[in-house]
């Protein structure tokens, strides 16, 4: 009798100590659970000619492994000549957020501005090259070359408190413009310095 019960708590230590060694693994190394949610983020999709802007939380780029968070009525390019540019047209899947910073001096873009790594330049056309969206247009430079007109970054900003820029507007200069509580609330949501945040956009 004396044996068996020492048998049983010697089996009963071990067991004991193989369940401490598999939760400290579980903590310590991510298991195959953990890391199937390692790719989920917040993504954006914008419907260009809509105007309307979905922000997701999920799987980048998939709508059916993703769930919508908050949808912004926003204000983009002039099409044909100072639109927002499509990734597609230089090659592109989606642009990325790579910044974001407070601009409640700067009467065009106040209260803050989120970068999209699309490229610009200090020249005419200020903005992606070769990007031929605009052929036919009269402000089209060779080629159909579209021009933006002005320097600076591509993004996300606000309107300064003058909804007349989202509603009551031709558009922006490739920017997409929102109301400006719904720029505060990106600002504060997301963090490009801390996760890839893609920016999908669709002619529609």
């Amino acid at each position: 009798m004396r044996k068996l019960n020492l048998f049983s708590f010697t089996l009963i230590a071990f067991i004991i100590t193989l369940l401490g060694i598999a939760y400290h693994a579980t903590n310590v190394f991510p298991t195959t659970a953990k890391a199937s949610g390692e790719n989920e983020t917040y993504w954006l999709m914008l419907h260009r000619k809509s105007n309307i802007e979905y922000l997701y939380y999920g799987t980048p780029g998939n709508k059916e492994k993703s769930s919508i968070i908050k949808k912004f009525d926003v204000m983009t390019g002039v099409p044909g000549q100072k639109p927002t540019p499509l990734p597609e047209l230089f090659e592109r899947e989606y642009w990325l957020i790579t910044d974001k910073v407070e601009s409640a001096d700067n009467v065009e873009t106040a209260p803050f501005f989120l970068t999209l790594d699309i490229p610009t330049s200090d020249t005419a056309p200020f903005g992606p090259t070769p990007y031929t969206e605009c052929n036919g247009s009269a402000s089209a430079g060779p080629d159909g070359q579209c021009n933006w007109t002005m320097p600076g970054n591509f993004g996300l900003h606000g309107i300064a408190g003058d909804p007349n820029r989202i509603y009551k507007s031709e558009g922006s200069s490739g920017c997409i413009r929102h109301k400006d509580e719904d720029i505060t609330y990106l600002y504060h949501l997301l963090d490009p310095s801390k996760e890839e945040i893609r920016y999908y956009i669709k002619d529609i």
